[in-house]
């Protein structure tokens, strides 16, 4: 006696065969994603029965294992989404003026972007630095700095991002020293420090250091987050940057999931326990609009699997080890330049993927991103973006929405196995430190760099405004902000070097010296260079100073490709 999955697949079958002259005519001969998964022309059950699909074990329930549905019970009928901008004007003031306009407008957190100087470790008068002073974001070296970009917000109360990886033990050891200046406890602080430096190495060339002792700085915050910042996050794995490069949504899960795990092997290593580290861990990613089917069942994809992996790998018990808190934003590859309109539409329908998808927090791109940085005008429209999902649309207000969909379901697995193979490749060859090293991540990139850009330039891939209806008129527009003038950049070197002059330099030079003896010594929990760190920042040590003295000890790094 036939199935009712078996009638099903016959009635498909000839469904095809009735209407296969009209399928003759269709647009393409195949339909796949960007990233090539196929695409039926319609999904039925027999798609599930396919691939596999158990109602518990595939999907369950909201906030329970595996957390493909949501990583809460409640979801979106308790809180909606948060909405927070990455942003950072040239100057401290400049960026707490921002960030206060925003906040007033309902953006909830601070996403700190830095210049280039900054994350690489060098202080504004450094010779190096000067053409690149603040024309990407916040020029940052000092506390006194700090105090002027967080003057009037109280960190126990907002949390502030900091979007800066090689250095992100000074960042955790400012943070501790501003919180004692205001007699806030460090463990009442809700710092955010993105702490993924793998990345780095890969795509945005944000490093310092070699590798090994580069993991070693990020362990260093994870396991001080751990004993002293109980509400900080404080490691956020980065699959955004591998979006920006164009790859593919498994490309994005493996290689984010692949350093999460280097990062906890090295932090189990130090004798803690799967249940303290995994917590402290979580995801930023990237919702685009493209594929949107796609990129929802992209996250609903990497909630399952990271569920399994650290269960399954790590041995993880408590709910929050396997339940990950994923931070997105939208896709700026797809920006173009003279299309303001169109981004501020791409942007809104990614905002709505994002509902789908059950993220928690989101910082969408701005329509003027591919111009510079952004303005308060871009960033409030793209604050309002998530607000018009979240308050009109009624997505929210149903968990999981689009769960039990034929189509949604086999992408969210077919994504799912893709990734998981791809880890198992990282894995055999040593993991994600091992794939920087012999060049095997790069090459990955690359590949999809290329046929991105083939695919735009040949307009295989359509891209409203540049590949398809190009602009007829173009206007050089100056409406966005224009970034650390001449006179600007004077007066951050100035306030540097009186700001220098000013400390007992004696016990500076000892405090700076015992950072370097820590770094000196094996890497381990008494070696934790956090401590020293922030002694150093109390006494006036400048960012750049105590990248500086971890030179000494580590050498720079330089890609060997």
């Amino acid at each position: 006696m036939a199935s009712p999955i078996d009638d099903i697949e016959a009635e498909l079958q000839a469904w095809e065969q009735r209407h296969a002259k009209a399928f003759a005519q269709e647009r393409k001969p195949a339909f796949t994603s960007d990233s090539g998964i196929p695409y039926n022309r319609v999904y039925t059950p027999a798609d599930l029965k396919r691939i596999g699909f158990d109602y518990r074990q595939s999907l369950g329930l909201p906030g329970e294992y595996p957390y493909t549905r949501g990583i809460t019970a409640t979801m979106y009928r308790q809180e909606p989404y948060l909405a927070a901008q990455y942003l950072g004007f040239s100057t401290p003031k400049e960026t707490n003026a921002l960030f206060k306009q925003l906040q007033a407008k309902g953006s909830k957190a601070l996403h700190l972007a830095f210049d280039l100087p900054t994350i690489q470790g060098y202080d504004c008068d450094h010779p190096l630095a000067r053409a690149d002073v603040g024309k990407t974001g916040l020029s940052l070296s000092t506390m006194d700095d700090l105090e002027l970009v967080l003057d009037g917000i109280d960190v126990s109360q907002v949390s502030v991002a900091w979007v800066n990886n090689p250095l992100a033990v000074v960042w955790v050891a400012m943070m501790c020293v501003l919180a004692e200046r205001r007699n806030i406890a460090w463990a009442d602080t809700l710092g955010f420090f993105q702490n993924d430096i793998i990345k780095g190495f890969l795509t945005d060339g944000q490093f310092i250091y070699p590798p090994e002792p580069s993991v070693r700085l990020a362990t260093d915050v994870i396991t001080f987050g751990i004993r002293h910042m109980p509400k900080a996050r404080v490691t956020n794995l980065c699959c955004l940057q591998y979006e920006e490069s164009a790859c593919d949504e498994a490309h994005q899960l493996a290689f984010g999931m692949a350093t999460g795990t280097a990062y906890i092997r090295s932090a189990l290593k130090r004798g803690y326990d799967i249940d303290e580290v995994a917590p402290r861990i979580s995801f930023l990613g990237c919702v685009n609009h493209r594929d949107f089917l796609c990129e929802v069942a992209k996250w609903r994809a990497a909630r399952r699997l990271w569920a399994k992996m650290m269960r399954d790998d790590f041995g993880a018990k408590k709910p929050e080890s396997m339940a990950p808190w994923v931070r997105v934003s939208t896709g700026g590859l797809d920006l173009i330049k003279d299309s303001r309109d169109m981004n501020v539409a791409r942007g809104a329908i990614a905002c709505l993927a994002m509902a789908f998808a059950g993220i928690q927090s989101a910082t969408p791109k701005t329509y003027d991103e591919p111009l510079g940085i952004p303005s308060f005008e871009a960033s409030l429209t793209a604050v309002r973006s998530v607000q018009l999902v979240q308050l009109e649309t009624g997505v929210g207000d149903i968990i999981d929405p689009l769960g039990g969909s034929y189509a949604v379901e086999t992408l969210t697995h077919e994504i799912e196995q893709r990734a998981q193979a791809e880890i198992a490749r990282i894995e055999a060859m040593g993991g994600m430190v091992e794939a920087v090293k012999n060049g095997y991540a790069a090459q990955k990139i690359l590949d999809a760099g290329t046929r991105h850009v083939a695919r735009v330039t040949s307009g295989e891939k359509p891209s409203l405004g540049l590949n398809v209806y190009p602009p007829e008129n173009t206007v050089e527009r100056d409406d966005f902000y224009w970034p650390a003038p001449a006179a600007v950049v004077d007066e951050r070197i100035e306030r540097l070097r009186a700001y220098k002059a000013a400390r007992d330099q004696a016990r500076l030079a000892a405090a700076l010296d015992r950072v370097r003896r820590t770094a000196e010594r094996p890497e381990g929990e008494d070696s934790n260079l956090i401590l020293p760190i922030i002694d150093a920042v109390r006494l006036g040590a400048t960012s750049g100073e105590v990248a500086d003295v971890l030179r000494g000890v580590f050498g720079e790094y330089r890609l060997p490709w």
